[in-house]
């Protein structure tokens, strides 16, 4: 009888302390909720902890917040309000009393409305189509949005970052992971260390950088600039000028009209309905360019170590200089390397050390040089 008595205070001390247990722990989820006009804002800043953010866009003129797992003893920091048109959402975990179970935002926004979150250290999603401005900042987890109509802005330090058509411009950084775009309307920077870039149509200009990851872009209807020290650049029609640069892949650019600056360290260049001019150059790789020439300047193409191609319009006015270096360490017999031309050369000269190669055609005009080391040159009519 002792021994189930002392069973039975055993379970007894367990009810007593369960609900102080409780009280103490993770509490009911807080909810609040605003009746707001179009075009409001949202403001959600979560500091001291990581927690994730989850937005919705739904049809209500309507603000609804949803906090999950906070203790009893870090409500104080949490603030859910509105003033005006504006709804905001603070939470700072103060040193010491931090959370210790997993901390989420649910909340649920008009169609018509802007965005502004922060977190420290969680995930950022918004789904549904939005009108507005929409910025979006995490020290440590991923961002991913749908559709919006109106300026991004999104910057994480340590992980992904997509998005989907943007009709506006977009600002994109990551210091750890890819980024991925659709459609964005005007101009597009995304600038990520560690990961790919991909985008779909861009309006205006681009800057695309990477230091370990593909730059590839389906159109861009500015300038564009894409750099990466680890991957391949692929960019569709750019109706500007290009400047492309990797030190670990091959570029290639369908369709350009400018300048055009392409080089690589260690592959392929590939340049495809060029209107205006070429510099490109590779120490480890062949090139190949479609070129209608400006008279604005003068073109060149250069490779340490491959055979090149050059395409001109039959009514063309250039002036070719073709050059290919001799060496020791050729990738075969030296006699096998030539200037191949669909046009007549004023000049064609074999020795030791070289081959070289002037045409002069339709009158001449603007130089354009070509150089390999141990490689073919062609020239060819289109």
């Amino acid at each position: 009888m002792r021994k189930l008595n002392g069973l039975m205070l055993t379970a007894l001390l367990v009810l007593v302390l369960l609900p102080v247990t409780d009280a103490i722990g993770e509490k009911t989820p807080v909810a609040e909720s605003f009746k707001v006009e179009k075009g409001g804002n949202l403001i959600v800043d979560i500091e001291n902890i990581g927690a994730d953010v989850d937005v919705k866009v739904w049809t209500n003129l309507e603000v609804s917040v949803t906090a999950h797992g906070i203790r009893e003893d870090d409500l104080e920091d949490l603030k859910i309000e509105e003033d005006g048109n504006t709804v905001y959402v603070l939470f700072d975990a103060l040193r010491g009393r931090r959370s210790h179970r997993s901390v989420r935002f649910s909340i649920n926004v008009p169609s018509e409305f802007n965005l502004d979150i922060g977190t420290s250290g969680g995930d950022v999603e918004v789904t549904g189509a939005i009108k507005g401005t929409v910025i979006g900042g995490t020290a440590g987890g991923d961002i991913e949005i749908d559709d919006v109509d109106g300026k991004v802005e999104l910057r994480t330090a340590g992980g992904d970052v997509m998005a989907g058509n943007v009709n506006g411009d977009a600002r994109l950084r990551t210091a750890g992971g890819d980024i991925e775009v659709g459609d964005v309307t005007g101009e597009l920077t995304a600038q990520t260390a560690g990961g790919d870039i991909e985008a779909g149509k861009v309006g205006k200009d681009l800057v695309a950088q990477t230091a370990g990851g593909d730059i590839t872009c389906r159109e861009v209807g500015g300038e564009a600039v894409a750099e990466t020290a680890g991957g391949d650049i692929e960019l569709g029609l750019v109706k500007g000028e290009v400047k492309a640069e990797t030190a670990g892949g091959d570029v290639e650019v369908i369709g350009a009209t400018g300048e055009v600056s392409a080089q690589t360290s260690g592959g392929d260049i590939r340049l495809k309905g060029i209107k205006g001019f070429v510099e490109a150059a590779t120490a480890g790789g062949d090139i190949y360019v479609e070129l209608d020439p400006s008279n604005a300047s003068e073109s060149s193409m250069e490779t340490k170590g491959g055979d090149i191609e050059l395409y001109l319009p039959a009514n063309a006015k250039v002036t070719i200089e073709a050059r290919i270096r001799l060496r020791d360490w050729d990738r075969g017999d030296r006699d096998e390397y030539d200037i191949h031309s669909d046009f007549k050369a004023e000049e064609h000269e074999r020795s030791e050390r070289e081959v070289r190669a002037r045409y002069v055609i339709n009158g001449g005009g603007k130089v354009i040089e070509i150089e390999t080391v141990n490689g073919n040159i062609e020239i060819r009519k289109r």
